[in-house]
C-alpha cells in the first residue's frame, strides 16, 4: 500500500493507475480499509451505543437489540411468552409489544396509542430486536439519521450532530513501537503496545496482536476485553464476528476452519467452515466441503447452494451479487445478478461482471461496455465505457470515480449518484474520494481538493487514505522512513508522528 515518491516520478501512468487500486481496495475493505461505510451506527444522546448483539438490518430495516435499548431508557421487563413482550418504564407506563405482528402498544399519561413496525420483532441468539420505530417511540422522541452519514440517533443531541458523533472515530497509527489512536481534532485518546493496523472507527471492540499473534480484542480503554487467540479474528458485524483457526489434518497438512463468537467471546457458530465473511443483511456467505450458501445468525442455511454458482458476494443494500454458469447465444457463459435475502433472483444474471450495491447504486457491465444501475436494475448510467474507460470502486459518500482512457494516459472524474460527470477543476488524475474531499495526484505527489477545485493540502504527500469523519491520512516516505499526518478538512496537520517544520 505505501507508493514510493521516486517511483511516482519514474511511473507516472503505473502510478496513478496504482491509486486507483488503492481506492478499490478502501472501497472493498482491503488492505486498512474497514468496509464499514454501509453499517448503521446508533447513537443515543451523542453517545455511541455498545450493543452486544447488534444492530442487524433485515430486508432494509435496521433492528436493534429490546433488553439493551429497554434497560437504557428505562424499562424492566414484566413478561415474555409467545404471544407478548410486557415491559413496565420506571414512571409505571406499559409497553406491550405483540409477537408475530408489526404493533405495540405504548401507555403515555393519559392514554395509550399503537406504534406500527416495519419489521416484526425478532430473536437472534436469545435476544428479542426491535425496529427502529419503535426504539425510537420507547425513547419518547424517535429517531433520525445524520444527512450525509450511517449514523442513526434514538435521542439527538444539540448543536451539529455530525461534527459531535464524527469526534468518536479513532484514526490509528504506528508510532514509536506503540498504536496511538487519535481524533479527528488531533487529541490523543488511546497508547497500546497491542497492534492494529485499523482505526477504532464507531467500534467498541478491536482485533488487535501483540507480538505478531492474534490476542483478542481491545476495548476503548486499552484493555484485552477478549482473550481470542485465535489464528485471524474478524471485525464485529450485527453482534457477531468471524475468527479463523489452522487447524492439523490426518495427513499431516493444515487446513482453515472458521465460525463466529459474539461480544461476550462464545463461540456461537462453531468453526466448521473452509471461509466465512461478514454478517450483513441478517446472512453471512459461508463456504463448507466445496459448496458456499447463507446462514443467519443461528447458524441455520437459509440460502443453499446455488445451481451453476461460480463467484457470490456479501449482501449489502439488501441484494447479494451472484454470477452463475448459464446459457447465453447457445453458448456456456458467466453472468452476474442479485438475489434478495430469500435466495430469489431480483435482478436477473445478465451481465458479464457487476460489483456489489453501495449507496444503492452498483457497477455492471453488459456487452462489453459498463454502466450503473439502481437495485431494481435499472440503468442510471447506460453501459457505455469500455477499452480501459471505467468504474473503479464503489460509491462512496455520493460520489464513484470514472477513469477515461486517453491517447496517452488516463484521467479520472467522479460521477453522481444521478450519473452526473464531475470534472474536479485543475484536476485530471483523481486518486479517491471520501468525506467532501479528493484525493489527487500531480507532479509525482498526492494531495487533497474540494470537489469544486479549491487545494486544500498541495501535492506533498507520497501515498494517503481518503477523507473519513473529518480528516484524512497522508504519508511522506524519507528514504523509508514514513511520517504520517492527520488532516483536517481545513488543510491544518492536527497531529503527526513528526511534524514538519
Amino acid at each position: 500500500m505505501q507508493l514510493h515518491h521516486y517511483f511516482l516520478q519514474k511511473h507516472p501512468l503505473t502510478a496513478v493507475l496504482a491509486a486507483g487500486l488503492i481506492a478499490l481496495a478502501a472501497c472493498f475493505g482491503l488492505g486498512g480499509a474497514t468496509a464499514h461505510a454501509d453499517r448503521w451506527e446508533i447513537f443515543d444522546q451523542g453517545e455511541h451505543l455498545f450493543l452486544p448483539e447488534g444492530p442487524v438490518e433485515v430486508d432494509g430495516v435496521v433492528m436493534v437489540p429490546l433488553r439493551s435499548i429497554a434497560e437504557r431508557f428505562g424499562y424492566t421487563f414484566v413478561s415474555v411468552n409467545n404471544k407478548e413482550i410486557v415491559l413496565t418504564h420506571q414512571e409505571g407506563l406499559r409497553t406491550i409489544i405483540r409477537l408475530g405482528t408489526k404493533t405495540a402498544l405504548l401507555e403515555y399519561e393519559g392514554g395509550a396509542k399503537i406504534q406500527l413496525m416495519a419489521q416484526i420483532p425478532r430473536n437472534f441468539n436469545g435476544a428479542w430486536f426491535i425496529d427502529l420505530a419503535l426504539a425510537g417511540a420507547m425513547g419518547g422522541q424517535g429517531h433520525s439519521t445524520v444527512p450525509g452519514t450511517n449514523f442513526i440517533q434514538l435521542r439527538p443531541v444539540s448543536g451539529d450532530a455530525k461534527e459531535q458523533l464524527e469526534r468518536q472515530y479513532w484514526f490509528s497509527f504506528k508510532d514509536k513501537g506503540q498504536t496511538v489512536f487519535v481524533n479527528n481534532q488531533g487529541q490523543e485518546k488511546l497508547q497500546t503496545l497491542y497492534t492494529s493496523p485499523l482505526d477504532f472507527g464507531y467500534d467498541d471492540l478491536l482485533p488487535v496482536k501483540k507480538s505478531g499473534y492474534t490476542a483478542g480484542y481491545m476495548n476503548r480503554a486499552g484493555e484485552l476485553a477478549i482473550d481470542a487467540p485465535h489464528y485471524q479474528l474478524g471485525l464485529f458485524s450485527e453482534g457477531l464476528a468471524w475468527f479463523k483457526d489452522l487447524v492439523n489434518t490426518e495427513n499431516g497438512g493444515v487446513t482453515v476452519r472458521m465460525g463466529y463468537m459474539n461480544r461476550a467471546g462464545k463461540v456461537i457458530i462453531p468453526g466448521i467452515y473452509n471461509r466465512a465473511d461478514d454478517f450483513s443483511d441478517g446472512l453471512a456467505k459461508v463456504t463448507r466441503a466445496g459448496k458456499t450458501y447463507y446462514i443467519n445468525h443461528n447458524g441455520q442455511m437459509v440460502i443453499p447452494p446455488i445451481p451453476g454458482l461460480q463467484n457470490s458476494e456479501s449482501f449489502s443494500d439488501g441484494l447479494a451479487a451472484v454470477t452463475v454458469r448459464t446459457t447465453a447465444g447457445g453458448k456456456r457463459v458467466l453472468r452476474t445478478g442479485f438475489i434478495d435475502t430469500a435466495g430469489k433472483w431480483v435482478i436477473k444474471p445478465i451481465y458479464e461482471s457487476a460489483t456489489p450495491f453501495s449507496e444503492g447504486i452498483a457497477t455492471a457491465t453488459l456487452n462489453g461496455k459498463s454502466g450503473l444501475i439502481d437495485t431494481a436494475g435499472k440503468w442510471i448510467v447506460k453501459p457505455q465505457y469500455s477499452s480501459g474507460s471505467t468504474f473503479l470502486g464503489q460509491f462512496r459518500d455520493g460520489y464513484i470515480l470514472l477513469t477515461l482512457r486517453g491517447e496517452h494516459d488516463y484521467t479520472h472524474r467522479l460521477v453522481d449518484t444521478k450519473g452526473k460527470i464531475i470534472t474536479v477543476p485543475g484536476t485530471g488524475q483523481l486518486a479517491g474520494f471520501g468525506d467532501g474531499i479528493v484525493s489527487y495526484n500531480d507532479t509525482g505527489g498526492y494531495g487533497f481538493k474540494t470537489v469544486t477545485g479549491q487545494v486544500i493540502v498541495k501535492p506533498m504527500y507520497s501515498y494517503m487514505w481518503n477523507f473519513k469523519a473529518g480528516a484524512g491520512k497522508g504519508f511522506i516516505d524519507y528514504n523509508d522512513v514514513y511520517e504520517a499526518h492527520l488532516i483536517n478538512k481545513a488543510g491544518k496537520v492536527v497531529w503527526s508522528t513528526g511534524m514538519l517544520e
